[in-house]
């Protein structure tokens, strides 16, 4: 009553060499070196803008009128000794050093757009109700 190995033995080989062959690990060629931001981060900074600006009944705004730079998490700026992770520069400079504090810059540059005061001690709900 032994059991014959092989045959076991040869399907589990099979799956193996299979697997390895199933494009797992695929090999693409080496990219360009340099820093690039992929067109799905536009969107998604597009699409926050947006919301951000229904959030919070603006007008004036577009999301086409922002100039945007990607800092490091923390970056020096004359807001706060330690650094900042986010800063409105007026009129239409957004810093962001993590895609996490978006919104609120857009929310500066909204309430500075449409109602003159980009609230530098965030005394607007929006802080709170459209992040």
């Amino acid at each position: 009553m032994g059991m014959n190995v092989r045959p076991t033995f040869a399907y589990l080989v099979l799956i193996l060499a299979l697997t390895a062959l199933s494009g797992c690990g695929e090999q693409a060629s080496a990219g360009k070196a340099g820093l690039f931001v992929d067109d799905s981060t536009q969107a998604f900074l597009k699409s926050e803008f947006e919301d951000t600006k229904a959030c919070g009944n603006f007008e004036k705004g577009a999301f086409e009128e922002v100039s945007i730079t990607i800092m490091p998490p923390t970056f020096p700026c004359k807001h706060y000794a330690g650094g900042c992770s986010g800063e409105y520069v007026n009129p239409n400079h957004l810093k962001v050093g993590s895609l996490y504090v978006w919104r609120h810059e857009v929310i500066h540059y909204l309430l500075d757009l449409n109602r003159g005061d980009p609230d530098a001690a965030h005394q607007s709900i929006l802080f709170k109700n459209c992040i």
